[in-house]
């Protein structure tokens, strides 16, 4: 799969997210089936949503460039996502009554990780294949 594809898709779900948590944190909680949050988790809720909404537009504006120019969003999405992953396993697994729903943040932030591992690791020769690929005529 292409970068572009990968930080677009990436940056549409966390700009879904953000919204929801930045408009209305309490009704994403009920879609997950948890129990609303009090005035802190709110709040703390809806400035996550905002910070999303900031990491969306970051990967999305950075999937134009060139391996070089995308190379910290690409390292800080990965150091977020390998965190996020960290937390919603433990919570997942440590918490008996955890919503089943809380397993999507699971999945997503493995996901992420696995994608943005992959453009880590691939990007820096994505010229250099480009130049050498078979057949072509320089």
């Amino acid at each position: 799969m292409r970068h572009v594809t990968i930080m677009k898709v990436a940056a549409a779900v966390a700009f879904l997210f953000g919204i929801a948590l930045l408009l209305t944190p309490n009704g994403l909680m009920a879609v997950y089936g948890a129990e609303p949050m009090n005035t802190s988790g709110v709040y703390n809720s809806m400035l996550y949503g905002a910070l999303l909404i900031g990491v969306a537009t970051s990967n999305w504006l950075a999937s134009a460039l060139a391996y070089e120019g995308r190379l910290p969003i690409v390292l800080g999405t990965l150091i977020a996502s390998l965190a996020g992953l960290a937390v919603a396993l433990i919570r997942v697994l440590t918490i008996p009554d955890m919503p089943p729903m809380s397993w999507l943040n699971v999945i997503i932030f493995a996901a992420y990780c696995a994608a943005y591992g992959v453009l880590l690791g691939s990007g820096s020769t994505e010229g250099a294949s480009r130049e050498r690929a078979p057949g072509q005529v320089h």
